[in-house]
């Protein structure tokens, strides 16, 4: 499967959430991690999309502390909370949809960073492409406002 593919799925996921973002985890070509995972409760207002995914891959797959080289699909640009988490997992590569402005602009408000900044911490080089199917995922966000 190809980076759209994936980042479709991603999408997808965020069609149906309760709050329109998604995210999947892909390891050796296998998605490992959703953030759609049924055995995972919404318990906290910490439970973004992409520490779902990253929380399913481990349990699911008995990979805590061993995510190094995986790729992350994001329906929105990660925020500064859920790239900390990224990187101390050593993430190899970050592909996403909508920008956080577009978060901010037509779903919530969000804290405004520098992804590119942010990923100079990761003790690893990684890779980031930016806005992949972006037009989709910003249609999810306008169309959950309330």
């Amino acid at each position: 499967m190809s980076d759209e593919d994936y980042i479709d799925i991603a999408i997808d996921i965020s069609k149906k959430s309760k709050y329109p973002y998604g995210a999947i985890i892909v390891k050796n070509n296998e998605i490992i991690g959703r953030s759609d995972d049924e055995t995972l409760k919404k318990t906290s207002m910490y439970s973004h999309a992409e520490l779902e995914a990253i929380e399913s891959a481990s349990k699911n797959k008995n990979l805590y502390g061993d995510l190094k080289g995986a790729t992350i699909y994001a329906s929105c640009e990660p925020c500064m909370m859920c790239m900390g988490a990224i990187l101390y997992e050593e993430f190899s590569k970050i592909v996403y949809a909508a920008t956080l402005k577009d978060s901010n602009d037509y779903y919530c408000p969000e804290i405004l960073t520098d992804i590119d900044e942010l990923a100079n911490y990761s003790k690893n080089k990684i890779q980031i492409i930016k806005e992949l199917h972006r037009e989709q995922a910003v249609e999810v966000l306008r169309s959950n406002v309330s």
